[in-house]
């Protein structure tokens, strides 16, 4: 065609003859497309074709750019519906052109040469857009329909395949896995305390445990048992799931002097769906108020029906305080692994999962490391699958690492972690997520590639979302904005031109309003449990606004982002250098420590409620019916009167007034004149006469209506937050 002749000729002419020839061309290519154009859109849909083009070429008389060619009158532009990665023939198909028709815009694009086969995706999005624009339409953005298909295989995707694992005969056994659940303060981490001898209650804040936490404790002289403690408040729900997924047996610890409680009820349900057995501790059997038979019922009302009243889930009673049948509690749960026949491959690749991650500030280019040293991102990963050593190269979601050290539940280092071993592993590029399944890759690069193309994707899907949810947001404001615009042109308004800056106002309200907080924790679980809480906020009437929230200790970055955004830092459980400290008060960003979960919630809950304006009350104080209407005359102007009688309270002249009419409030004002009699007077009582006129004289008394006297008193209002527990 003429116009790729144009733009992809290779004759050899001299500067003024290609001047000339570029000239003839450019009005021989007009002429073809006045001739081709009525093809473009059909005439069914649209009156006119939009297609323009914008040439330019220098002449060398005038250096003037040619204008975009454009036919017909104004008409309504056609809408478009388009797509990532859409085909060149898909995108003709959904413009109803011929596909020579988007070849010839892809020519005038930049970088749309490159797209030469109609089966070929467009991989720029932008290139879809100008294309829509340069054939005079408008366009939307919808989710791509093959988002749901599974999608083809490419040379280029790196593939993790997973390494089957070897017959049940070379399995060997490995040590089984408890998690230990129940509802909070129920003695869950004093019942791991008495089995390994520890106090780790006394080091929790609050005496409510607030991660999730993994220990090996020795039974005998050649095996062990791995336990996981979960915390049993409501919002760390999320932690109790993943505990109960990587299990092998929950041993689920009920007060008999409490029965069973709502995280009682949801633990059931979490060991239920991951379909492993259940041994039941009824702890705090030392205590006067202690019931171990109702609690056996309770328990059987949620389905366990315990072996003591003929049932087949084994409950051993214990007291974790005074050590009372921990010995026996150990030789049910071995029963019951024992039972199970818990294998693993110890030979095979690593694979793991992760059962929390915190940061701790940096690590040595050595990799060797000293109790003053810090270990930078750290994974602590239940061990599933093969050996875990030094240099192994691990991928985690999207984050890698080359395994630097290895430390055990007592921040001890080690040289290997083996099967159903809980173990912190230093060396991550990024922090990995809690939950996150683990497996050995074969070198960094894959690894790397991997990584790069997990977070593309997740990329992509949020951005298809994102435009899904724009597009419904912007389809629900043109319907409301026409259904007022329809209305007010039905009442015969006329809009007016809004005034400069009250947009700016409305703005400038909405930020002074607005609570901003950037989120530090130890570690992710936690921080998920917070995040999921902040998210359940959905009081309108101060918006709260989460700048960041990350793992970790504060440093110059979190400052930074506070101060742009006028944001408050929640630092939960981190410590907070001095140096942090005399550079937020420099920059004056306050930042606020918590070791407790709600009683950082309630402080975000009360700047919340600082921040929304107080409502007004009406308090009437005194009422008076209308019994006559009459006007007086005061320098020329005529002034309505009322005269009422006061049926109730007292009608006081600096207090404000309303006026009732049929049970609606007509009129709000203050009053210009107020009589007993003829004397003027600041106050009537209850049952005598007066006159009294408002401020504004156009309003009119009618005998029957009612005049109420009222005071306005202002009424704090509280954030709407359930925090779910």
């Amino acid at each position: 065609m003429i116009s790729r002749f144009l733009f992809k000729s290779t004759i050899s002419v001299c500067r003024s003859c290609q001047q000339r020839l570029t000239s003839s061309l450019i009005v021989l290519y007009q002429q073809q497309q006045r001739r081709h154009i009525a093809t473009l859109f059909p005439k069914s849909s649209i009156q006119r074709p939009f297609y323009s083009l914008r040439f330019l070429s220098k002449s060398t008389k005038t250096n003037k750019k040619y204008q975009p060619i454009s036919y017909g009158p104004k008409s309504k532009r056609p809408i478009i519906e388009i797509y990532h990665k859409m085909t060149v023939k898909a995108l003709a198909q959904a413009m109803d052109i011929n596909v020579d028709h988007v070849y010839d815009c892809l020519i005038h694009i930049k970088n749309g040469d490159q797209y030469s086969s109609d089966n070929q995706e467009i991989d720029d999005f932008n290139v879809i857009v100008e294309v829509i624009h340069l054939c005079g339409g408008r366009h939307r953005l919808i989710p791509s329909p093959f988002a749901n298909d599974k999608k083809k295989p490419t040379a280029n995707i790196a593939k993790f395949v997973r390494t089957p694992m070897p017959p049940k005969e070379k399995l060997k056994v490995r040590p089984p896995v408890v998690t230990i659940m129940g509802h909070v303060d129920h003695g869950k981490t004093s019942l791991l305390d008495a089995l390994r001898n520890s106090n780790i209650v006394s080091s929790e804040f609050g005496g409510i445990t607030q991660h999730i936490g993994a220990f090996i404790v020795p039974v005998s002289k050649s095996s062990t048992v791995t336990f996981i403690d979960t915390p049993g408040h409501l919002a760390f729900a999320e932690m109790r799931a993943r505990g109960a997924q990587v299990t092998d047996i929950v041993v689920l610890v009920v007060a008999a002097d409490d029965g069973v409680m709502p995280q009682t009820v949801e633990s059931i349900a979490h060991a239920n769906r991951a379909k492993v057995p259940i041994v039941v501790a009824i702890n705090k059997i030392d205590k006067a108020d202690a019931n171990v038979k109702h609690t056996e019922t309770m328990l059987a009302e949620q389905g366990l029906q315990l072996e003591s009243i003929g049932g087949d889930v084994v409950g051993v009673p214990i007291s974790a305080l005074k050590n009372i049948n921990i010995d026996k509690l150990l030789e049910s749960i071995l029963a019951v692994a024992e039972l199970q026949q818990l294998r693993g491959d110890s030979s095979g690749p690593v694979e793991g999962t992760v059962i929390e991650s915190k940061h701790e500030e940096t690590v040595s280019d050595t990799g060797e490391f000293d109790s003053n040293q810090k270990k930078g991102n750290l994974a602590t990963i239940l061990v599933q699958r093969g050996e875990l050593k030094k240099g192994t190269i691990l991928l985690a979601g999207q984050s890698v690492a080359r395994v630097r050290a290895l430390y055990n539940e007592r921040g001890i280092q080690i040289e290997q972690a083996t099967l159903s071993m809980p173990v912190q592993v230093s060396g991550w590029k990024t922090l990995p997520a809690a939950g996150d399944e683990v497996f050995e890759v074969e070198s960094e690069n894959l690894a790397n590639r991997i990584a790069a193309q997990r977070r593309a994707e997740e990329v992509a899907q949020k951005m298809e979302v994102d435009a899904v949810a724009v597009t419904k947001k912007h389809e629900e404001h043109l319907q409301k904005y026409r259904a007022e615009l329809k209305r007010r042109r039905e009442l015969g308004i006329v809009f007016r031109k809004r005034d400069k800056g009250s947009g700016q106002h409305i703005e400038d309200k909405e930020e002074k309003l607005k609570y901003s907080i950037l989120i530090k924790t130890d570690v992710f679980g936690t921080l998920e449990a917070l995040t999921n809480i902040v998210n359940m906020y959905n009081d309108t009437r101060c918006p709260l606004d989460v700048v960041d929230a990350s793992v970790g200790a504060i440093n110059d970055d979190d400052l930074e982002a506070a101060k742009l955004f006028n944001a408050t830092i929640y630092a939960f459980n981190t410590n907070v250098s001095q140096s942090i400290v005399l550079e937020a008060g420099r920059q004056q960003v306050p930042i606020r420590t918590f070791n407790v979960i709600y009683h950082m919630l309630n402080d975000i809950k009360g700047e919340l409620t600082k921040r929304i304006p107080s409502t007004e009350e009406d308090v009437p104080t005194g009422s008076a019916d209308v019994l006559q209407v009459f006007e007086i005359t005061d320098r020329n102007k005529k002034i309505p009167v009322a005269g009422c009688r006061v049926t109730d309270g007292v009608f006081e002249k600096k207090q404000l007034f309303k006026l009732v009419r049929n049970g609606q409030v007509i009129h709000r004002d203050t009053l210009s004149s107020l009589k007993h009699i003829r004397d003027d007077v600041q106050s009537v009582k209850k049952g005598a006469e007066c006159g009294l006129s408002f401020t504004n004289h156009d309003v009119k008394f009618q005998k029957g209506d009612q005049i109420v006297c009222y005071s306005i008193r202002q009424i704090v209002q509280q954030a709407k937050w359930d925090y779910g527990f």
